[in-house]
């Protein structure tokens, strides 16, 4: 049978798209879905980082991060003489000296939000206008095995303090308990 034979004027050709449009078409949809899927982490990134408290989680992320790759202890220290509501950390080796600088991270600013690493256990609170006042710890310890030292995060609002426990194993908050 000839070529011609098979598609007679009269007769309609069967709808439905080659497999050449077919893969075209899935090309393109994976190709776009790329571009939104990467455009919408950036995103992502950024309005986590704009919350202090967001940006505190992170960075205890980031630090315990590079202890795990890193096969060593890290530490988190408070810059002495940071701006109180918006603290800033160097963060690196534990005992790094002149040839290994320490990395620094400023949490962003944002109105009547601050921010603070306490002890495990409340030690030496003072009370300072009906809200309790405790003393920032001087530093944090990450270790190799992904564990970090207990602490807390004191997060301080317009609305009231609420104290964030670090969990120990893996440096990440646990459920918030109220403190008054």
């Amino acid at each position: 049978m000839s070529p011609a034979a098979q598609h007679s004027p009269g007769v309609p050709a069967r709808p439905g798209f080659t497999l050449l449009e077919t893969l075209l078409a899935i090309g393109l949809m994976s190709m776009i879905a790329a571009v939104l899927i990467g455009g919408s982490t950036t995103l992502l990134k950024g309005t986590a980082r704009s919350d202090p408290e967001d940006a505190a989680k992170a960075l205890l992320q980031a630090v315990r991060r590079r202890a795990v790759q890193q096969s060593r202890t890290f530490e988190l220290l408070p810059v002495e003489g940071g701006d109180e509501d918006s603290p800033d950390f160097r963060w690196g080796p534990e005992g790094a000296g002149e040839d290994e600088p320490l990395a620094e991270e400023k949490l962003p600013r944002a109105e009547g939000v601050k921010v603070k690493i306490l002890a495990p256990e409340t030690t030496g609170a003072i009370l300072l206008g009906g809200v309790a006042s405790e003393t920032p710890l001087a530093r944090m310890r990450f270790y190799p095995d992904g564990t970090c030292d207990r602490v807390r995060l004191e997060v301080t609002r317009e609305e009231g303090r609420r104290l964030v426990p670090i969990d120990p194993l893996t440096c990440a908050p646990l459920p918030a308990v109220d403190a008054r």
